[in-house]
């Protein structure tokens, strides 16, 4: 007996199974330190899956972004900087009657050959504009969209409004067949349905796929390299009209309220501020004023 107690004072009292030592050995952590690692735990779970989201809604949205429509007018357009570059038009119809313009603008001048031939309404429309002191009135480039076109042809002064009613519609010369037929450095009317054209017209910035409404009929073409340059160099920083996400002017208040308005409100906008027959030179009838591509 003694022989036995003394065999169990000299043995180790590390009979305890390993897994109770380990546990005892290891320090008891708090409460909020174990909730803290779940929650980190859960959050590398769910940070890639919320990542990926993200990552495909900005290119739903960038794509959807592509279609949103220029104007009522033309849902089906949007052009883009890495469209082709600009191509002659295939069948510019015969004109035997033509007229230069040359308009002053805050970009620089324009020379403007108004094809009589192409939309006799809409061309005698325009020279009725220059003849009547209508570019004087300080008219604004207000709906200038890069790679698209820019819309001008609301007076400076409200008056002129009213001296200038609906035109009926030109015949469409355009071959249609084409992916973009209205050419870059083109004039025509803009319009809200048939036969509604008054004073607003545009400038096309390069080929757009445009004149299949009744009044997107070109009346006119800029020649030289000069009048290209100044195209070129309108202000776009305003860009579409805020129903289609920018923050051009709004139409009606330069109707109500003219340069008034747009000086207050557009300090960096280009205007016309001045228009004017000019000689055709035989320079110009020899097709040496041709646009520039």
């Amino acid at each position: 007996r003694v022989e036995n107690e003394a065999k169990k004072m000299a043995s180790p009292k590390t009979s305890q199974p390993a897994r109770h030592r380990k546990k005892r050995e290891e320090p008891l952590r708090p409460a909020w330190e174990e909730t803290e690692q779940r929650k980190e735990e859960r959050g590398a779970i769910w940070y890639p899956i919320i990542l990926g989201v993200l990552v495909v809604t900005m290119v739903v949205a960038a794509l959807w972004s592509g279609r949103v429509p220029q104007s009522k007018q033309h849902q089906w357009l949007s052009l883009e900087p890495s469209e082709p570059p600009s191509e002659p038009p295939s069948s510019e119809p015969p004109s035997t009657t033509t007229t230069m313009v040359s308009c002053a603008t805050t970009a620089g001048s324009l020379l403007i050959e108004v094809k009589e031939d192409w939309a006799p309404l809409g061309a005698a429309r325009f020279l009725e504009m220059v003849d009547s002191g209508f570019f004087e009135t300080r008219v604004g480039l207000f709906r200038a969209v890069e790679h698209f076109l820019c819309q001008t042809g609301v007076a400076g002064d409200p008056a002129f409004r009213k001296k200038f009613p609906r035109l009926a519609d030109d015949a469409q010369w355009l071959d249609m067949s084409e992916a973009r037929p209205m050419k870059r450095g083109y004039l025509a009317f803009a319009g809200s349905g048939p036969h509604s054209r008054t004073t607003e017209f545009f400038f096309a910035f390069q080929d757009i796929r445009l004149g299949g409404s009744p009044w997107e009929v070109p009346f006119a073409r800029l020649v030289g390299d000069d009048s290209f340059n100044t195209l070129d160099s309108f202000y776009v920083g305003y860009g579409d009209i805020p129903a289609f996400g920018g923050h051009a002017p709004l139409q009606h208040q330069i109707y109500q309220r003219g340069k008034a308005y747009l000086e207050a409100d557009f300090p960096l906008l280009d205007y016309i501020d001045k228009c004017d027959r000019v000689p055709l030179t035989p320079r110009h009838q020899n097709g040496a004023g041709a646009a520039r591509r």
